[in-house]
């Protein structure tokens, strides 16, 4: 749970840059992204502090 909510503010980070930057746009259908991007994050950050 900690590594999911985590994961979760990474990806609120995240879209935060890419809105400044413009590139929201670049990045294909959000509703398939963010999630992934969620589950990217979940896994690093499980693999470095747990494994």
């Amino acid at each position: 749970m900690l590594c999911l909510s985590a994961a979760i503010l990474l990806a609120f980070v995240v879209r935060h840059l890419l809105v400044r930057y413009h590139l929201e746009s670049d990045v294909g259908p959000v509703a398939l992204f963010y999630p992934s991007v969620v589950v990217l994050f979940t896994s690093l950050l499980w693999l470095i502090f747990f494994r």
